[in-house]
């Protein structure tokens, strides 16, 4: 599975995101997307504020491997969990809080 279709059901719309690997886990949002890689996350953004327009550009991506059971996206922070350990990371890839 290298891309990532994302559907709005209430317009009835889809958009093909195309990541030219193979997609490990996808997280949304409001208007951000997490896409794991195998080496690394890639963040989306919708670029348009019209409900109608699904036009997705990247924001940031953080070049780092990351295991993790879970992946999750907020506004400002990616949030990876393995095991017990909670990790936050900002946009950019610097570690900000982790939780044992």
């Amino acid at each position: 599975m290298t891309d990532v279709i994302i559907q709005n059901l209430l317009q009835d719309q889809k958009v093909k995101i195309k990541c030219r690997d193979w997609v490990k886990k996808v997280a949304i949002y409001k208007y951000r997307l997490a896409v794991q890689l195998p080496d690394k996350i890639i963040v989306y953004e919708l670029y348009s504020d019209d409900v109608s327009d699904m036009h997705y550009r990247v924001k940031d991506k953080i070049m780092q491997r990351f295991d993790c059971n879970l992946l999750v996206v907020t506004a400002h922070h990616i949030l990876l969990c393995k095991d017990h350990r909670l990790q936050a990371f900002a946009f950019s890839g610097a570690k900000e809080r982790e939780w044992v």
